[in-house]
């Protein structure tokens, strides 16, 4: 099941976080507001997968 979760996020992360900066950016450089939702799931793919960086770290110390 661990493994099924891993490739999940392997596959799904990445473009979540390719898909949302370029929708984000096209928005800023249009003058437009990005989405409430939009900049809230970028934020957190990203604080999750520096957040899980940052314990696989300290678990190596």
């Amino acid at each position: 099941m661990k493994d099924w979760i891993e490739f999940i996020k392997a596959t799904i992360r990445p473009f979540i976080i390719v898909w949302g900066f370029s929708v984000y950016g096209v928005c800023i450089m249009s003058g437009l507001e990005a989405p409430t939702i939009l900049v809230g799931l970028v934020s957190a793919v990203i604080v999750e997968y520096f957040g899980e960086r940052a314990v696989k770290r300290f678990k190596e110390k």
